[in-house]
């Protein structure tokens, strides 16, 4: 949202303004502001806080890349094409410890001012308002916590200003349990802070329904993750602690519902996909979204826009790169509307008229709703975007994979798969590619129930009759059929209804990469030694990748845990490489 965006630009650049050393865990100067111009009202307190969603912003920007380390997504921007293996994505998201420290840094240092603040305020409206700014604080640095945790395992954690770089030097890996258990407490207090719904002119900012839905989350993953070490009785124990979490947020008080009250709309013009186009989003807060990370568009700051249009759109729409696109294997698992079942694999090949083939129109025709939303194929039309996104059309363009003259087809230049991404590509007159005004989703009601689902259906051992209508809720804004109850009674079954609407509801909004891994399924997918192969639809000979082929064990393993910044390690002897990586 444009709000807080613009509210990033007031006065956190000379107040965050971060030192680079080297690689070291990153601190923030804390003289960059005189103390006597600074930290006297709840205004500046407030401002300071969005130095921290500034820092989270960054920490999560283009999320999205995160898919192409699953099965589901080519990304160009985040991993090798070629002999590929998904686990090379830990070596290349380095940059990601950093961007978290700096929040931690940055939260940190906030705290440390409020908590003087507090001492010297004696209104007690406006040390509620402090207590907020403290409770969004707090869950920033909890969800940041989080992802390190998954990532890396055990990492450093403290909650101070660190004493300069002799202190930094010194800091060692935290177990993650610990971490975990600090970042429940803190979110646990946050929550006794945060409104329970915000208003327009705070979309962007935490609520109490968010604080509950990521303490939640972080208990499911804990949950997986002791169900992976065969610890069962304390698997249970976090399973029914997420649930309860997840429930809550289902609560009338948090007005938390499906946006449209998830109508699907028509095939042509599927309501869900309007979540996704950078103008329904207040609509999206509203309803569903229960936090993102936000973006503002041209004209308020370089780098403060979304990146959609540059990675998802094509030469014809905006001048974009087609660098994240659409696999068969994600097309694949998009069911039909009359049996409520997957089609047949789809076969590659340029003929349109191939039974069941990828350049066949019909193979599309009567299918869930949100596949039209997502993904293009061959055939399939769009507006020209000009490259500066500020003109629309006035021609229509349709995407033949094969042809890129731009006058009558989409320039797809970039797109290996031959399918694109119509979400997150505008279609309407706005702005460079790389300044659009679409938010990030990082949670959203589906997410909530499918979670709570996972985590019911687990304890339980089988899904309940309420389990079954949240899920048909989300399948119905796609237009299928309820599930066949007698087909999915068991745990096993269940979780593969779960699974799939994960799949479909979260395309290319990285949660595909960190499912993959809590659930340790990566073995299962890219099966050794042949791993899998990916080629484009017309199954041409000049382009395909080669995943996880003649892997062994220690690529399966870098995949579920990634490297310490060796660099980090030079100048700490004290931080421990993760064993896989040595």
């Amino acid at each position: 949202m444009k709000n807080i965006c613009i509210k990033f630009m007031l006065l956190l650049v000379p107040l965050f303004s971060i030192s680079c050393v080297n690689d070291l865990l990153e601190q923030i100067p804390r003289k960059e502001m005189a103390e006597e111009v600074f930290w006297k009202t709840v205004d500046d307190a407030t401002y300071a806080m969005y130095g921290v969603y500034q820092g989270s912003r960054t920490f999560f920007h283009k999320n999205y890349a995160w898919d192409g380390g699953s099965e589901m997504m080519h990304a160009r921007v985040s991993v090798p094409y070629g002999n590929y293996n998904p686990a090379a994505i830990g070596g290349s998201y380095l940059q990601h410890w950093k961007d978290g420290y700096q929040v931690i840094n940055r939260s940190n240092y906030v705290l440390m001012k409020l908590h003087n603040s507090y001492n010297q305020e004696t209104d007690p409206g406006k040390i509620s308002q402090l207590k907020r700014v403290e409770g969004e604080i707090l869950f920033l640095r909890s969800i940041v916590y989080f992802r390190l945790i998954d990532l890396w395992g055990d990492v450093p954690y403290y909650t101070h200003v660190l004493k300069g770089n002799n202190e930094a030097y010194t800091l060692t890996r935290t177990p993650k349990a610990a971490v975990k258990d600090s970042i429940i407490r803190d979110l646990t207090e946050a929550i006794s802070y945060l409104p329970a719904t915000l208003t327009s002119g705070d979309y962007g900012r935490t609520s109490r329904a968010a604080a509950y839905g990521f303490r939640g989350k972080i208990k499911l993953y804990w949950a997986c993750w002791m169900k992976n070490e065969g610890k069962a009785a304390e698997a249970d124990q976090y399973y029914r602690a997420a649930a309860e979490d997840f429930k809550e947020v289902m609560k009338p008080e948090y007005g938390r519902k499906l946006y449209k009250e998830g109508i699907s709309g028509t095939e042509d013009n599927p309501f869900y996909g309007e979540l996704f186009d950078g103008q329904h989003e207040a609509d999206g807060y509203a309803s569903e979204v229960l936090f993102a990370t936000s973006n503002a568009g041209p004209g308020f700051g370089v780098g403060l826009g979304d990146t959609y249009i540059y990675d998802f759109g094509t030469r014809s729409t905006g001048a974009g790169g087609c660098n994240v696109t659409p696999t068969i294997r994600l097309v694949n698992r998009y069911q039909l509307l009359s049996t409520g079942e997957n089609a047949p694999d789809i076969v590659t090949g340029s003929s349109k008229t191939l039974a069941n083939g990828a350049c066949n129109p019909k193979t599309y025709e009567g299918r869930d709703y949100r596949l039209k939303a997502s993904i293009m194929w061959d055939g399939q039309k769009m507006m020209r975007l000009s490259d500066d996104g500020k003109t629309v059309g006035p021609d229509t363009l349709t995407f033949e994979y094969k042809q890129g003259d731009n006058v009558k087809y989409i320039n797809a230049q970039g797109c290996y798969t031959g399918y694109i991404y119509r979400k997150f590509v505008r279609q309407y007159a706005f702005g460079p590619r790389e300044e659009g005004q679409q938010d990030l989703y990082l949670m959203r009601l589906p997410d909530v129930w499918l979670m709570y689902c996972e985590a019911v259906n687990e304890y339980n051992n089988g899904p309940t009759s309420e389990l079954f209508d949240l899920v048909n809720k989300i399948r119905k804004r796609g237009a299928l059929p309820e599930l066949n109850q007698s087909k999915f009674s068991t745990k096993e079954t269940f979780f593969k209804a779960i699974e799939q609407e994960r799949i479909i509801e979260f395309v290319a909004e990285g949660h595909r990469f960190f499912d993959l891994r809590r659930w340790n399924v990566v073995e299962s997918i890219w099966k050794a030694p042949n791993g899998l192969r990916l080629t484009s639809t017309w199954g041409e000979s000049d382009w395909y990748r080669d995943e996880f082929r003649n892997a062994i064990e220690r690529d399966y393993q870098r995949f579920y845990i990634f490297q310490i910044p060796p660099s980090e390690i030079l100048m700490n002897s004290g931080l421990k490489q993760n064993e896989c990586w040595l």
